[in-house]
């Protein structure tokens, strides 16, 4: 699981420029859109600029977390590498699964949202 993620976040990375660029001028519009300002009166850019930020955050912190993940040690290794590399490998475990279901509620989320928006 870990090594597909990686696979999806070296695609990511190379769109990391985008990524803020998306999470920046959506930040910008939910809080012109909160606040009373004259260019956005209504809120009818608010629920897409949440869920463009939402993914955007998403998609950034997949490809930053699993950009490296360490390799299996081999017998050759010393056990205190090899637990070293368990241990990494295991929280990542962990760290993935939260991030598909992270993705999965951010989906639930956006269909929700889109669904009254619409």
């Amino acid at each position: 699981m870990i090594e597909r993620l990686q696979r999806i976040a070296t695609i990511l990375a190379r769109f990391r420029l985008p990524l803020f660029v998306l999470a920046g001028f959506s930040l910008m519009v939910l809080v012109l859109s909160v606040l009373d300002n004259p260019l956005l009166d209504d809120d009818r850019l608010l629920m897409p600029a949440i869920l463009g930020f939402c993914w955007a955050l998403m998609l950034y912190s997949t490809g930053e977390l699993f950009q490296e993940i360490p390799g299996k040690a081999g017998s050759e290794a010393t056990f205190r590498r090899r637990m070293g590399v368990r241990v990494r490998r295991g929280i990542l475990w962990v760290l993935g699964l939260l991030t598909i279901v992270s993705a999965a509620g951010l989906l639930i989320l956006s269909y929700q949202l889109m669904r009254v928006w619409l």
